[in-house]
């Protein structure tokens, strides 16, 4: 996996990312428009296209401001409309349609992952940026018809259960074991709970942890 730009976090290396960790592209429909137009009234064009072009889909491409969405399509005429409307008429080679799933993903890991200082490697934020989408991702994503991924993954991570805390000591009639509870997890809040369950939540959390003992989640 290589991504475009692996200084910046952006939602088509989003995209890679995550296929990359088996999300399957039949769950994840995605499609290309050639040589678009949008007015700033929100109107447009394409002349060809490829994939899937699904209404609601995030539009991503040169000169379209993030959080763009496919509102109405006509393949028929390769035209539609997007919103919001741009403030100037944008002309590109092409652009990319994704799921909003992948787009609503990337926006929550966006607002909430924190920001390194200059001094360390651009791709700890970005990597980190990618594994809290990822977690996301599974929570919020809805399977297409005849796919089953996020389903069985919410099941298997059980993302959809309560889980108060780790489970520190257990016994039987015979046996016992006792584990050392890290003192970080005695303090982790909902939110906490939630993102441990998933390897790319405890990717996060080991981010975050890097900024010392008083970070949200982290400690």
């Amino acid at each position: 996996m290589s991504f475009a730009n692996p200084t910046h976090p952006n939602v088509s290396d989003f995209a890679a990312f995550v296929l990359d960790q088996g999300v399957p592209p039949a769950d994840l429909p995605s499609g290309t428009l050639s040589t678009i137009g949008i007015d700033v009234s929100g109107n447009l064009t394409a002349t060809g296209t490829t994939g899937t072009i699904a209404v609601g889909s995030a539009l991503v491409g040169p000169g379209i401001p993030a959080n763009t969405y496919l509102v109405t399509w006509n393949g028929g005429t390769n035209s539609g409309t997007v919103s919001p409307a741009p403030p100037e008429a944008i002309n590109a080679a092409s652009a990319l349609t994704l799921s909003p799933y992948l787009q609503w993903a990337f926006n929550i890991a966006i607002g909430v992952t924190l920001i390194p200082p200059a001094t360390l490697p651009a791709i700890l934020y970005v990597m980190a940026v990618y594994n809290f989408g990822m977690h996301q991702l599974l929570k919020i994503g809805q399977d297409q018809p005849g796919q089953t991924f996020f389903t069985a993954q919410r099941a298997a991570f059980k993302l959809l259960s309560f889980i108060a805390g780790p489970v520190a000591a257990s016994a039987d009639q015979s046996t016992s074991n006792t584990l050392v509870t890290a003192d970080f997890l005695k303090g982790l809040t909902m939110s906490g709970l939630d993102l441990i369950k998933t390897p790319w939540g405890q990717e996060y959390l080991a981010y975050s942890q890097m900024y010392g003992p008083n970070i949200v989640e982290a400690s």
